[in-house]
């Protein structure tokens, strides 16, 4: 899920170095914003990058960053999200959809503000 919508949309960060990136020189100094949105659809690393498949193996996403700037809560966040999925299926017989949901608008999180549910069997 979070490969397919990542709670943090791009970062910023500064060149220590000169560096060629993609044909594009990018100078020491220079502010770059990373968009690992994108990154996680990238088909050169995910087969049919596009679709949902929450069963994807390996699943090589940089929702959490990577190398030093990996985030240091990335094992604990997998591990709640996990649990509280299991325990909304289990506890929330029927769970469904039950409206529209609103997006949270920023050009820096990605999220919903709302996502109206309903669980047991009246239709």
């Amino acid at each position: 899920m979070l490969r397919f919508w990542p709670p943090v949309i791009d970062f910023r960060r500064t060149a220590t170095r000169d560096v060629e990136l993609g044909g594009q020189l990018i100078r020491r100094g220079e502010k770059v914003v990373v968009f690992h949105a994108s990154a996680n659809r990238d088909e050169t690393v995910f087969t049919d990058p596009d679709r949902f498949d929450i069963t994807r193996a390996p699943n090589d996403h940089l929702s959490f960053g990577f190398g030093p700037h990996v985030c240091l809560g990335a094992h604990l966040a997998r591990v709640q999200m996990r649990a509280m999925l299991r325990a909304a299926l289990d506890r929330l017989p029927g769970l469904r959809r039950a409206g529209e949901p609103v997006r949270l608008t920023s050009n820096f999180q990605n999220g919903l503000k709302t996502l109206p549910v309903r669980w047991g069997t009246d239709r």
